[in-house]
């Protein structure tokens, strides 16, 4: 391909808008989105406020991400009722979390009101732009993160919706022809979307509510793959089996792979990157790789990378407890992206008391993961487990497989006793002093590690209040 010569160069044409002649004051659209407070759900609302449509949207609870949006000029509603719905609304948005018989589901389909789930509404948007998708099992929040922090600093002016914070944003509303967008791949989601670009980080065994086994996770990254025309570029992990395995069955398009093994680039990004990790290493060579492919200068791509900080729950630096101990915000919640986050946190802190406390996130991902969740934690000197988080509609719990389970085996594995369960993540607090008063751990020389995708991060507030 030879796209690169021109790449950087921000195209003449309009980007097409849904909403074609609008004015602030007076949206002719209206869109309601259902389970607003979501992440992903946010950054898109964000991006039909930037189009000058009305937004209203409801969500189960109030959050900073609902304070923020309602700041925004979001109409929004706690708790869900048909009369949160408007006669006048255009287009519904649904999470992939709300059930069909949630009330406003009904009331828009008693109206006849055109439904869509979030990632088909994305995918809407994908077609309006020059889309560089990232997906991958594990880092693509962060890789999205990176690959979008290089096209601002190269002055490409991309449009940006993530699922997660950069810099205290979500969502970036640029003028270019360029658009940066995280690929999920719960539920198939990104074969919703029309990339120009993809990078692929790795692919592993997850989801497993959804995906049978890996094969099936292995042909829904191969269908989302192929969906990259000849004219753009897929981007790779050659030292990844799962992706090396996908790469000899993608048709119409030759992979471009980044290694480890590229000593001068690692060695170069090892030098530079103020984030912990090897799996963070291996993230900036992926951006770096995409990045490149579309023609920026490699001067820019390092200049970004070594500004990057880091984005919203990866590894994200909390602060301190009013006894010392300092504490880290984490979502890993799959046995590998545990393992890769401790590893980082005990290559920068060698010497100190690594305490983790981990949330297990669904009872099916725990069963089908269990023995490598038990190895997961080798690098935490002590380890805190609360119940398991089952979102409503997504899983039930397991009476066999549980926290209480998973800290006894992990005391087996490691022949000693350095988990505990401690039930509700309400009693993190409490066993945390208890460890300090039997003096378990020292304040001053302990990093504690809160991981999970759940709910567990409310505590640290509790935990930093002095």
């Amino acid at each position: 391909m030879n796209s690169k010569k021109n790449a950087v160069r921000s195209s003449d044409k309009p980007i097409p808008r849904i909403s074609s002649k609008t004015a602030k004051n007076d949206p002719s659209q209206r869109v309601h989105f259902i389970g607003i407070g979501g992440i992903g759900m946010s950054s898109l609302a964000r991006w039909f406020l930037a189009q000058n449509w009305l937004v209203t949207g409801s969500d189960a609870s109030k959050s900073s991400i609902t304070q923020e949006l309602t700041k925004d000029g979001v109409r929004l509603k706690i708790g869900h009722k048909k009369e949160n719905l408007s006669h006048k609304t255009d287009l519904v948005v649904a999470s992939a979390a709300i059930p069909l018989d949630n009330p406003e589901m009904e009331a828009a389909k008693e109206r006849g009101i055109k439904i869509q789930r979030y990632s088909e509404a994305l995918g809407e948007v994908t077609k309006k732009y020059k889309t560089i998708a990232i997906c991958g099992s594990h880092g693509k929040s962060t890789t999205t993160a990176m690959v979008a922090s290089i096209l601002i600093k190269a002055k490409m002016d991309p449009t940006v919706i993530i699922g997660t914070k950069l810099n205290g944003w979500n969502f970036r509303y640029g003028k270019s022809e360029w658009l940066v967008i995280e690929a999920d791949e719960y539920t198939g989601a990104f074969w919703n979307y029309h990339p120009a670009y993809a990078v692929c980080t790795n692919i592993d065994l997850e989801h497993l509510d959804f995906y049978k086994d890996l094969n099936a996770v292995k042909n829904s990254f191969k269908k989302f793959l192929q969906k990259v025309p000849k004219s753009g570029a897929v981007v790779m992990n050659r030292d990844d089996k799962n992706s090396l395995d996908v790469s000899q069955n993608i048709k119409n398009i030759n992979p471009i792979f980044f290694s480890i093994k590229k000593k001068k680039r690692i060695e170069k990004l090892r030098s530079i990157l103020k984030v912990p990790g090897n799996h963070n290493v291996t993230n900036a060579l992926a951006a770096w790789h995409i990045a490149e492919e579309i023609g920026v200068p490699q001067t820019t791509i390092l200049s970004s990378l070594s500004a990057y900080k880091g984005i919203w729950r990866r590894l994200e630096y909390k602060g301190k407890n009013p006894n010392g101990i300092i504490i880290f915000d984490d979502y890993a919640h799959h046995p590998t992206e545990v393992k890769a986050s401790l590893k980082a946190i005990k290559d920068k802190y060698p010497k100190k008391h690594i305490l983790t406390v981990f949330q297990p996130h669904q009872s099916k991902r725990l069963i089908a993961l269990y023995d490598d969740f038990i190895k997961s934690f080798g690098d935490a000197d002590s380890v805190i487990l609360i119940d398991v988080y089952n979102p409503k509609g997504r899983d039930t719990a397991s009476l066999k497989i549980n926290s209480d389970s998973l800290a006894r085996d992990i005391n087996k594995y490691s022949a000693s006793q350095k988990a505990v369960c401690v039930g509700s993540h309400k009693n993190v607090k409490k066993e945390i002093d208890k460890m300090v008063k039997k003096r378990m751990i020292s304040p001053s020389k302990t990093v504690a590690v809160f991981m999970g995708a759940g709910d567990l991060s409310d505590e640290i507030p509790k935990l930093i209040k002095k």
